[in-house]
């Protein structure tokens, strides 16, 4: 072997092909160099064997997680709208908050007009109190924007609410949007006890409908109070969700509006249907509701029997026509000078001698009111409205015309008395006549004919 410092040679066998102590320029050895031919050439085999199946099976279980539950009922997001952009749309900024209401008061109050996914306030870090404003996001857009178009200016802990959209909203982020079918609408502030096939019922008479949804709670396997009913036409929706905002139904007042973003509807409740039940327990439940199944507040059966016999009146037949209902339905509803406030004192203990007039007072701002009724819930009353708190109590408002009424309600309708947020809504009149007729506690203003 000959050695220097400008050479390496080494000696091996006669014959053989491999030098197995020659350095290679990468500084291996010809055996490490082998070496290493192997151990790629196994990687290799190995990524078009073994790893190739754990990668499926890597992007399988990433496909499962990105799925959406069964239940979902998100147009946005069923259509596979970006997630950021569906979050801002559904965002608020709410300014002007008193500085003694917490997030907990902040959701409870907005809570209404959709599920709040999230409520967060800005905090002092010196006194430890929030900063007077904070940010609501909703599960969905129209939620947002039925709130904002509401709760602006709203008198809540004695200071007027700022509702606007947050910084980084930009109107831009909607062009890529699934467009909104006219024929669709948004319904918020169901009561729990209203099935998807009763709010059906409940909306037929404006026109056919295609399909009702609500978006349903998993855990509770209850719907959540919100969703939306689709038409088979545009005008139906467009004068359902004119006339229904507003409607009290089951002692809850419905908020309605045109929906904002397209999309699938989703499977709503039926979806519960294809997943196992939390627990045997909660399965026994569910069955037993299935089989019974759950009996609407009676203000629901007297809305639809009062919105039927309108038809059948207006028309002379028994109710009918889509196509000619939704004019008679808003019409029936609209013509009535009766407004019923409720949830004004939380029961029979919290009225006085002053109550009625108070209310003719404020009242009386829309016009002139011919009297003013307190009536007091009998118990199948109470029990309908499902035990709500403030159904124990409710004030009748009669105008003497029927604008009267309509300025009522939008001057009394989310308005907080006493530390109590009211709903107000039209009531039919000749109904109105048959559940007064035993009330005594009767006010009428001196200035009445």
């Amino acid at each position: 072997m000959v050695n220097d410092a400008n050479c390496h040679y080494s000696w091996y066998a006669v014959g053989s092909n491999v030098a197995a102590d020659v350095v290679l320029p990468n500084g291996l050895t010809q055996a490490q160099q082998d070496g290493l031919d192997r151990a790629l050439a196994y990687a290799r085999e190995l990524q078009q064997t073994v790893f190739k199946d754990i990668v499926e099976e890597e992007r399988q279980r990433s496909d499962e997680e990105r799925k959406l539950p069964a239940c979902t009922v998100n147009p946005g997001l069923l259509a596979g709208v970006d997630v950021r952009n569906l979050s801002v749309m559904s965002r608020l900024y709410v300014g002007s908050i008193n500085f003694e209401l917490t997030e907990e008061h902040i959701q409870r109050v907005f809570s209404e007009f959709g599920s709040v996914s999230s409520v967060s306030m800005a905090k002092d870090p010196a006194t430890g109190r929030h900063k007077g404003f904070g940010f609501v996001e909703y599960d969905v857009p129209e939620a947002a924007t039925l709130a904002m178009d509401v709760m602006n200016g709203m008198m809540v802990g004695g200071r007027q609410l700022k509702i606007g959209r947050p910084n980084n909203y930009n109107l831009a982020v909607t062009q890529g949007f699934p467009a909104p079918p006219e024929e669709r609408i948004y319904v918020a502030n169901v009561n729990e006890a209203i099935s998807e096939e009763v709010l059906r019922e409940i909306f037929a008479p404006f026109g056919e409908v295609k399909a009702c949804v609500l978006s349903a709670d998993i855990a509770t396997r209850k719907h959540r109070g919100w969703g939306f009913i689709e038409f088979a036409e545009s005008t139906p929706a467009e004068q359902a969700a004119m006339a229904m905002n507003g409607f009290s139904l089951g002692n809850l007042t419905l908020r309605v509006r045109k929906c904002v973003v397209g999309g699938p509807l989703g499977e709503g409740m039926a979806a519960l249907g294809s997943l196992p039940p939390p627990s045997s327990e909660a399965a026994t439940s569910n069955n037993v509701s299935q089989a019974t199944g759950p009996r609407p507040p009676q203000q629901v059966i007297d809305v639809a029997a009062s919105i039927n016999l309108s038809i059948g009146e207006a028309s002379g037949s028994a109710p009918l026509q889509p196509s000619s209902t939704p004019l008679v339905v808003q019409k029936a509803v609209a013509s009535s000078p009766i407004v019923v406030l409720e949830n004004v004192v939380g029961g029979r203990s919290e009225v006085d001698d002053e109550l009625a007039a108070d209310m003719e007072g404020e009242g009386s701002k829309c016009g002139a009111i011919a009297k003013v009724v307190v009536h007091f819930a009998s118990q199948e009353e109470i029990q309908a409205a499902g035990g709500a708190e403030g159904s124990e109590v409710s004030i009748f408002l009669q105008f003497k015309e029927a604008a009267s009424a309509v300025r009522a309600l939008e001057l009394f309708d989310g308005r907080w008395f006493a530390g109590r947020q009211v709903a107000a809504s039209l009531f039919d009149y000749e109904r109105y006549r048959v559940v007064t007729s035993s009330d005594t506690m009767v006010y009428i203003p001196e200035a009445s004919d």
